[in-house]
């Protein structure tokens, strides 16, 4: 019985170990392995994680072959919501020289002040960090007055805190029907899994182009991104004292 015992236990180990060789080969092929280059090179290109990135590798991430100059972080959401690898991320992404923004994913079902404070306790700003960033992306079930109010109430606030005009990210077809007509004089963040004639009639400063982007050092998928514009100018929207 002992025999049979020992038996069980041992093929159980092996077992084991196997499964966890497979895990191991698993990620490390998962986060070594990069797709084609993505980036145009009249643009400047970056990418944005949050927590469904799972722990991002940042010393592999600089070795991609990407040409990636700056990287946005899903910081909070909604009125008590934080990204769970928010404080991660931001750290790491200072650490290897990228310019690094902080965006609050807007719930436009919740008071949009309690929003505003959610972000301001836990993203703070230094020289050379983007701009605040407001994510919106669902309509209201209060209707679209009160979302454009909503949105418009959080964007001033965070004018008023950090002494700048915060950026707007949306989807292109809900952006052209829900907050174009009221956010027009806001810097723009456009997402469009598309060519780039699909959003030549807006003025739009950052387009989200594709959320099939391989980077080394990065489990699945991130998105991937176009400045509209140079190093310089980049370097433009972001702030320029620490708050």
């Amino acid at each position: 019985m002992r025999n049979i015992i020992f038996i069980k236990g041992t093929y159980l180990g092996i077992g084991v170990l196997i499964g966890l060789l497979f895990s191991f080969l698993f990620f490390y092929i998962n986060t070594s392995k990069e797709s084609a280059l993505v980036n145009n090179s009249k643009y400047v290109f970056g990418i944005d994680v949050s927590h469904y990135q799972g722990k991002i590798n940042w010393s592999n991430v600089k070795e991609s072959h990407h040409p990636i100059k700056y990287v946005f972080i899903r910081s909070t959401m909604g009125k008590n919501g934080v990204d769970s690898r928010f404080e991660e991320n931001w750290k790491m992404a200072n650490e290897n020289g990228y310019i690094r923004g902080a965006y609050h994913y807007y719930r436009p079902n919740e008071n949009s002040t309690d929003q505003f404070n959610n972000y301001a306790k836990k993203v703070k700003l230094i020289n050379g960090d983007f701009i605040p960033i407001l994510d919106v992306e669902k309509p209201s079930k209060f209707g679209k007055k009160n979302l454009q109010k909503g949105v418009l109430n959080w964007l001033k606030l965070a004018e008023k805190k950090y002494g700048v005009k915060p950026m707007i990210y949306s989807g292109r077809t809900f952006y052209n029907q829900n907050l174009k007509a009221v956010l027009k004089d806001y810097p723009l963040w456009v997402a469009s899994y598309s060519s780039k004639h699909k959003v030549d009639h807006l003025k739009w400063d950052f387009h989200q182009f594709t959320e099939e982007v391989k980077v080394k050092g990065i489990r699945g998928y991130v998105d991937g991104n176009d400045f509209n514009g140079s190093i310089v100018d980049l370097e433009k929207m972001c702030i320029s004292s620490s708050l």
